[in-house]
């Protein structure tokens, strides 16, 4: 009995891959072609629209970098041009303190004899020296 069994799955087993191997052979019947059809079209525009994407992706993170890059550089002549200001401010004041004492340490009659002359700024940014008349 069991042999009987064994020979009959043995053969049920045999039928069913020569059917499944005929099944590929056939290939999909022709409502499933069409669809396949279709579906590989779609699948190769998703696959070319997705590799634009990706270069678009990758000029823009091109172009961050090269911002970013930018911004920094811009914040670095920042910096220094702040402090350079701070230190030509210093020095400035330093020359006006110098100045008043070379004033204060001059006798008050010779103020009114010396032509003082005073610094003006031209249009092109340099300074001029005028003097002033009594």
């Amino acid at each position: 009995m069991e042999m009987d069994i064994s020979k009959q799955l043995h053969a049920y087993e045999v039928e069913y891959h020569v059917l499944q191997d005929e099944m590929l052979d056939a290939g999909p019947p022709p409502d499933d072609s069409e669809r396949l059809d279709k579906l590989e079209k779609t699948n190769v525009q998703l696959k070319k629209q997705n590799m634009d994407l990706l270069e678009k992706l990758q000029a823009a993170r091109q172009k961050i970098q090269t911002l970013e890059t930018s911004m920094e550089n811009f914040l670095s002549r920042e910096s220094k041009m702040k402090h350079m200001i701070r230190s030509l401010e210093q020095e400035r004041g330093a020359y006006q303190r110098t100045i008043e004492r070379m004033r204060s340490s001059l006798p008050p009659d010779t103020l009114t004899d010396v032509e003082m002359t005073q610094i003006k700024t031209g249009p092109n940014g340099k300074a001029k020296t005028a003097a002033k008349k009594p």
